[in-house]
């Protein structure tokens, strides 16, 4: 081992292990040999302008060299006795070292020898094994290529013999051979006979074809004489044998051959003439759809169960949903030939509405009442009729209109609730618990389909037994058949509808036929309820006929929009209902005001008999369409909340469109407070041309000649007069006797708020501009008590709550002189008292009393 001498030590190292300090407490070798000071930042020599800035550079760099080498020098020194300490060390260390490696040598040797011996005895172990391991192997190829043989020749031989469940028998055992024996050299050499020459797995093949052609023969001779037993018996052979997926194709051709039965009855009605039923082709539709899920009910157990879960939905559904795209859209062709649908949506796109417009604009200045309002025969709700006495704009037949929507919707629906329940039926659950989270009801098929051995059940056989509307199926559990794991498959969940061609054509319907259509219905309808619109002044409170007739309408028109299914439809529909509303009822509701403003208010200006029938025309149209309003806002709250409850909807989306189809419900309640405000700004219009005006009148009439400067005598007088409770009374009954009863009680309550917010400030500022003595302070309490008790009798508005500032000040007025008002204040707030007046108006009360 060679110890590295100084030049091989770094300084960097040797600083790391300072030296210790002498005894007299003087500084270290290690500190007496600082580092010495760098020399001065370098300039770059291309800046030197002079010999002597060179000749100075210089110098300081080899002063600066001459100190780094003392103190290199002086760094080997100091390191020479650690040097020496370790070389030290080391060398009393070399003997155990030689001695760990004497040992170490010994050690190796004798193992060498042992672990030579186990080597050999591992090898030939591991070539026992192995040799052991291919006898095993060829042992099994050879018992298998003889199982192969012998289940060859049986094959064929039973297949000779058409005995096909022993050749089913003998294909299962040939086919449960590893493929890799099947096709191997061995095997060909081995298993080829003279009466089978064929290498085993052409032989095989051949023979399995032979097999599923007779099974196929089989199966469709048994279901065309209509023999379900033998039917049901070939069924099952095809996938023993390796042939699901033609088995599938077979069963499928089976039952396209069914669903066709029924579409030559669905021709036969088609071609029967023109449909007098209004719903003529929903039920043609709905009796497909029908056909399909009793289809599916029936035999989707037994698929599954000799296929595997999923099979039906992946290898039969598709055929079966062409065949009902086919059907459906010959019944889609029909019913737009057969309701002229094109020239009727042709005549919907080129309507133009102005019927409400003109309505507005040949407004007639005077308003009659009419009588029987709800039984008009001119309402929308009853449609109109050849004894109508208003002229129709020509235009398409809104009655006809209304039964292509509804046979639309109808199909829609149909569809809808057909989608539901294949989404049901070919979508597997999820685990174990959802089906106990309910008892979902079970169609008359599911108990058939829990049996083992079922066998296949021939559709067109008509029994009322049988038959089960797809209500009936949406929400039954699938089948659980016991189907062995070995037939299951990992399918993907199957959404036909989403992919049917006649899914497409009707959303495409819905989108271009349904959607104009529906709009101009509505649109049209409530042109219609206003031009034929009737107030009855005779009822009360005061209404009009287009209260009834437009929510009539629009009531139906939701409920059709939601029996649709379709959550597309839902969504542009809600925005077509929201802005048609705004714009062709509560618009044109305020238009009717307005105009009517403007064509009086120039009589309104001059008082006279001009200016007070003018009034009584503003106060009667206003009150009609402002109780209007009122009631369509609890209408359309009511509408939503029939229409739009959750059980309805739950009935008619998926799960997973609840939560949109909510909100788009929910959006409508916009409407309700467009209702609102619209009633509020109108209300305030007419307070504020009709009453705001009269009511300083009000005040000056019930306070004229009154006097609060009371002695006994006058006080006495005062009491037994009572002016001020009479004058109001009569004040206040002259200016509302006209909307008390004709007005809605919000509306009225509205109004007279109104009133109460406008009357009190003058009032308190009245007050203020009066002395009191002490028992006219006493006088104008009673006076004040009076008033509120017969506005309270007026309307259930919270009317004391108003009047509190009026009441504090009289509380004020009556206190005795020693009583300190800064007290009294300051006492009642303290004890929790909610003081509306401040202290400085406190004490500008207290300065109206006579002392």
């Amino acid at each position: 081992m060679t110890i590295p001498g100084p030049s091989d030590t770094s300084p960097t190292r040797l600083a790391l292990s300072p030296s210790p300090l002498k005894e007299d407490g003087g500084p270290s070798k290690q500190t007496r040999h600082a580092q010495p000071p760098p020399p001065q930042q370098l300039v770059d020599i291309s800046k030197f302008t002079s010999r002597s800035a060179i000749v100075h550079a210089l110098s300081e760099l080899s002063a600066y060299l001459s100190s780094l080498d003392d103190e290199l020098v002086s760094l080997f020194e100091e390191s020479e006795p650690v040097v020496t300490d370790a070389r030290r060390s080391i060398s009393g260390l070399a003997p155990q070292v030689q001695l760990i490696q004497e040992e170490a040598d010994v050690l190796d040797r004798r193992l060498q020898s042992s672990a030579s011996v186990a080597k050999r005895i591992s090898e030939r172990v591991r070539l026992l094994d192995e040799e052991r391991k291919r006898i095993a192997l060829a042992t099994e190829w050879a018992v298998r290529t003889a199982e192969l043989k012998s289940s060859l020749s049986l094959l064929a031989a039973a297949v000779e013999h058409r005995d096909w469940d022993m050749a089913t028998v003998h294909c299962r055992r040939a086919l449960a051979i590893d493929p890799a024996i099947r096709s191997s050299q061995f095997a060909a050499a081995v298993v080829p006979s003279t009466d089978l020459p064929e290498p085993p797995e052409t032989t095989l093949l051949e023979l399995r074809k032979t097999m599923l052609k007779a099974f196929t023969d089989a199966f469709i001779k048994s279901t065309q004489n209509k023999d379900e037993k033998e039917a049901s018996r070939f069924f099952k052979l095809f996938p023993q044998v390796g042939w699901k997926k033609e088995g599938l194709e077979v069963y499928s051709s089976f039952a396209r051959s069914m669903v066709r039965e029924k579409g030559r009855a669905i021709s036969d009605s088609l071609a029967s003439g023109k449909a007098q039923h209004p719903i003529h082709f929903a039920l043609l539709l709905t009796s497909l759809f029908e056909h399909l899920a009793m289809l599916i009910d029936m035999h989707q157990p037994v698929v599954d169960r000799h296929y595997g879960v999923g099979h039906f939905g992946h290898g039969v559904m598709p055929g079966l949903q062409e065949e009902c795209d086919r059907l459906g859209h010959r019944i889609m062709d029909s019913w737009r030939e057969d309701r002229n649908v094109r020239r009727r949506l042709d005549e919907v796109q080129s309507y133009r509405f102005t019927g409400a417009v003109v309505a507005n604009k040949t407004q007639q200045p005077t308003f009659k009442a009419s009588f029987g309002v709800p039984g008009r025969t001119t309402s929308p709700a009853a449609g109109s009729t050849a004894n109508s006495s208003f002229d129709e704009p020509s235009g398409p037949d809104g009655r006809e209109i209304d039964r292509i929507l509804t046979e639309l919707a109808g199909m829609s629906s149909r569809w809808g609730l057909y989608r539901r329940f294949l989404q049901s039926r070919l979508t597997p659950e999820q685990d174990d618990g959802d089906a106990a989270k309910g008892n979902r009801q079970r169609t008359l098929e599911d108990e058939r389909a829990t049996q083992a051995d079922e066998p296949l059940k021939d559709f067109r056989r008509t029994s009322i037994g049988r038959r089960s509307s797809i209500a009936s199926s949406v929400n039954a559990p699938f089948p659980n058949d016991g189907m062995a794991d070995e037939h299951a498959l990992p399918f993907e969940p199957v959404d036909l509808a989403a992919e049917s061609k006649l899914g497409q054509e009707v959303l495409d319907t819905m989108k271009t036929i349904y959607i104009p259509m529906e709009t101009w219905y509505l649109r049209n309808s409530l042109e219609k309820a206003f031009r034929i619109d009737q107030p009855d002044t005779t009822s009360r409170p005061y209404t009009s006929s287009i209260l009834d007739d437009a929510f009539y309408v629009i009531r139906t028109v939701l409920a059709r929009i939601l029996s649709t299914s379709s959550l597309t439809t839902l969504n542009e529909m809600v925005r077509i209902v929201k802005t048609s509303l705004e714009e062709e009822y509560i618009e044109v509701i305020v238009r009717k005001m307005e105009t009517l403003w403007r064509s009086i208010s120039g009589s309104m200006i001059i008082d006279g008999p001009r200016k007070d029938a003018a009034s009584r025309e503003m106060r009667t149209v206003f009150i009609t369409y402002l109780n209007v309003l009122d009631v369509s806002s609890n209408y359309m709250s009511r509408v939503l909340a029939e229409v739009g409850h959750e059980q309805a909807l739950t009935r008619l989306f998926e799960p997973t469109e609840l939560d949109e189809a909510f909100a788009a419900i929910n959006s409508l309640s916009q409407l309700v407070n467009r209702f609102k405000s619209s009633l509020r700004t109108e209300i305030e219009h007419l307070f504020t041309q009709l009453t705001s005006p009269r009511l300083r009148g009000v005040l000056v009439e019930t306070y004229r000649d009154v006097s609060y400067v009371l002695d006994d005598e006058s006080y006495s007088d005062a009491e037994s007069r009572g002016l001020v409770r009479r004058r109001f009374v009569k004040a206040w009954d002259l200016l509302f006797h006209h909307f008390r009863g004709q007005f809605t009680d919000a509306n009225f309550n509205t109004y007279v708020q109104m009133a109460l917010d406008a009357l009190l400030k003058p009032w308190e500022a009245m007050v203020m501009g009066m002395r009191f003595t002490e028992l006219g302070a006493l006088k104008f309490d009673k006076d004040l008590r009076a008033v509120i008790g017969f506005l309270t009798a007026q309307t259930s508005l919270p009317i004391r709550d108003k009047f509190t500032r009026l009441q504090q000040i009289s509380y004020v007025l009556n206190l005795d002189r020693e009583e300190d008002e800064g007290d009294l204040y300051q006492n009642a707030v303290s004890s929790g008292i909610s003081w509306r007046l401040s202290m400085a108006e406190v004490k500008s009360v207290r300065s109206l009393r006579l002392f």
